[in-house]
């Protein structure tokens, strides 16, 4: 018998092990039912799983254990170098005279996948992990934190069905099929007895990770409660990918390799579809496939490796309509939007607007960068300009004209601008954006200076208009920000601050007035509001710039000042009075006992800001 080697995969579920020839050649394979990852079955458990398998094989390959010329397991729970070395001198135990590694299950998923140690692979099984390689020899992960702490794992989604059902239960949440499916499946008469069956001493965590599959199905038939559940773990896995390929530099290449592994992914095509496409999202450059080899062949390559041997990777082939943005892509989840019930309908957008709100949060970072840079142009005085088209256009102007009322701007100092002019706020105007010079003219006619911040908003990352605008802001010396929500994007290139929540596809094709409008909305309000916070228009949280004109902003006003000072409302009202309607005067001049004419002397000196004012100390 010629050279061979021990792959071996060993998951939550499952230890796979293949016999493999010096070319390549399967002569033997065999599954066994056991877990082989030691922090669920310990030491003793876990090896008797890799004999097993292991044994298994070469009988079917006809070959004797000893002689193998190289071995590698592939394990669940050996991805940490302790862990590692731990299962290692097992290996080296039983296989004294065959070299041999102890490797992440991902790797070899990974290895088989692609047929190299290039790309990305996401793992969904009983656990999850998403692991990559960049082909120069560096690596990352993400997930692989166990079936307690990991999200968008069979176990996670299980138990967020179970949780879905007692709170059905409870009348704490819609109903969902999931109750009597998953009843169904165990042979319980009601949901009560999920607690006898759950709490089960010899309850296996592969046991509950096995209702996932009923969770998804449940999914695919249009069950809300479901779906929303199948829709958040795809976004955890989708998540956990770009986290990988981020620290991999590969987010910035044209395409590379994704592969989706585990039995999640490669057995339910409704889920992989998902998966997919919150993936394209996050990351247009990613070509996701399922594996060419499965992760117990990946670890035969693996072994193979040890020996020498190379296999060049595949060829990633860009598939067809790939260069469509995502906010224009079709929505898996709403082809058959029209066939809905109305609650299904409403609960369709509902779970869709919980994913806009969530791309915001990646944001974060670049928002709060963003805002202290305006905040700093505007204390010097400078404005805030918002510039775009169609919706996008109505959300800035929106914006801008809420700052006078609640800040005290005046209307001049945040200004919206939309593609159309005017008209185009009631009608629609479409035309209007096509026109980068009409961008440009717009800012020519405000006399857009350095001290100044300029905000292109637009959904795509592409409207002319917006383009025009942002390219003549910058070439007078403005700061320029693109609010878009698709990357790439030439605006992104053309701007100081990018704010990019990646919404994904509309819930009608190509409708950005839903998750992207909302996603711009909820960003330009941490604009307009972190900004004015900065520049001293609150105290604490309380609007002491309030323009009193009507009733319920007097009223408010004098609320305002009792709650600031810690005084009832008569005497907030007298305080206001004295201070001819001012809050901020009043306030200051309660809570540091001065009149107020000291309490406007030191408004002054602060810059209008009240806590600076209070914290004063150079007196009158």
């Amino acid at each position: 018998m010629t050279n061979f080697v021990i792959g071996v995969d060993g998951g939550g579920s499952k230890t796979e092990a293949v016999i493999l020839d010096e070319k390549g050649l399967e002569l033997g394979r065999w599954r066994g039912d056991s877990s082989s990852n030691f922090h669920l079955v310990g030491k003793q458990g876990a090896l008797d799983a890799l004999i097993a398998s292991m044994q298994g094989a070469a009988r079917a390959a006809g070959v004797d254990l000893a002689r193998a010329a190289a071995v590698v397991w592939a394990l669940a729970g050996a991805g940490r170098p302790e862990e590692a070395r731990m299962m290692r001198a097992l290996q080296a135990e039983l296989l004294p005279d065959t070299p041999g590694v102890v490797v992440t299950d991902a790797l070899a998923a990974l290895a088989g996948g692609v047929g190299a140690r290039y790309g990305v692979v996401v793992i969904a099984g009983t656990g999850m992990i998403a692991y990559g390689e960049d082909g120069a020899g560096a690596s990352a992960r993400a997930g692989g934190w166990g079936h307690l702490l990991d999200d968008g794992s069979g176990y996670a989604i299980a138990m967020n069905a179970l949780r879905a059902i007692v709170r059905a239960e409870d009348g704490g949440d819609l109903p969902t099929l999931l109750s009597e499916r998953i009843r169904d499946a165990l042979g319980l008469p009601s949901s009560q007895n999920l607690i006898h069956w759950l709490y089960a001493p010899e309850r296996k965590v592969s046991e509950i990770a096995g209702l996932a599959p009923l969770a998804l199905d449940a999914a695919q038939a249009g069950d809300l409660i479901a779906t929303d559940i199948a829709v958040a773990a795809a976004e955890a896995l989708a998540a956990r990918g770009e986290a990988v390929a981020r620290r991999l530099g590969l987010h910035e290449k044209p395409s590379f390799p994704l592969v989706l592994a585990g039995g999640l992914l490669t057995e339910h095509a409704f889920f992989r579809a998902i998966v997919v496409q919150a993936i394209r999202t996050r990351l247009p450059g990613a070509r996701p496939r399922l594996p060419r080899y499965d992760a117990a062949r990946g670890a035969g390559l693996l072994a193979l490796e040890m020996l020498g041997w190379k296999r060049e990777p595949v060829q990633e082939i860009p598939e067809a309509g790939e260069d469509v943005w995502t906010s224009e892509q079709r929505n898996l989840l709403t082809n058959d939007l029209d066939t809905r019930s109305t609650l299904e309908l409403a609960g369709l957008m509902h779970i869709e607007d919980k994913r806009a709100v969530a791309a915001v949060r990646p944001t974060l970072p670049a928002v709060a960068a963003t805002i202290d840079a305006i905040a700093a142009r505007m204390k010097e005085g400078g404005r805030l300009i918002y510039v775009g088209a169609g919706t996008s256009g109505r959300l800035g102007v929106l914006d801008a004209s809420e700052c006078p009322p609640t800040f005290n701007t005046d209307p001049d100092q945040v200004v919206g601008v939309i593609a159309g002019g005017r008209r185009a706020l009631t009608e629609a105007v479409e035309e209007a954006e096509d026109n980068p010079e009409d961008g440009a003219r717009a800012m020519q006619e405000l006399a857009i200076g350095p001290r100044d911040s300029v905000v292109g908003i637009a959904a795509s990352g592409r409207t002319p208009f917006v383009m025009g605008a942002l390219a003549e802001a910058r070439r007078r010396g403005a700061l320029t920000v693109a609010l878009i929500c698709n990357l790439p994007a030439p605006m992104a290139e053309m701007a100081d601050h990018v704010l990019a929540p990646l919404v994904g596809p509309e819930v009608i094709t190509g409708s950005t007035r839903l998750k992207a409008g909302t996603a711009q909305k909820l960003i330009l309000n941490m604009l307009s509001t972190g900004v004015m916070v900065r520049l001293g228009k609150t105290y604490g949280n309380l609007m002491v710039d309030v323009q009193q004109l009507n009733a319920k902003l007097q009223v408010r006003a004098r609320r305002i000042v009792a709650q600031a000072c810690d005084i009832d409302e008569n005497a907030a009202a007298a305080a206001l009075r004295a201070s001819g309607g001012d809050v901020k005067v009043a306030i200051v001049s309660v809570l540091l006992g001065c009149s107020p004419a000291e309490a406007r002397r030191r408004l002054q000196r602060a810059g209008g800001n009240v806590r600076l004012a209070i914290d004063d100390d150079s007196g009158g």
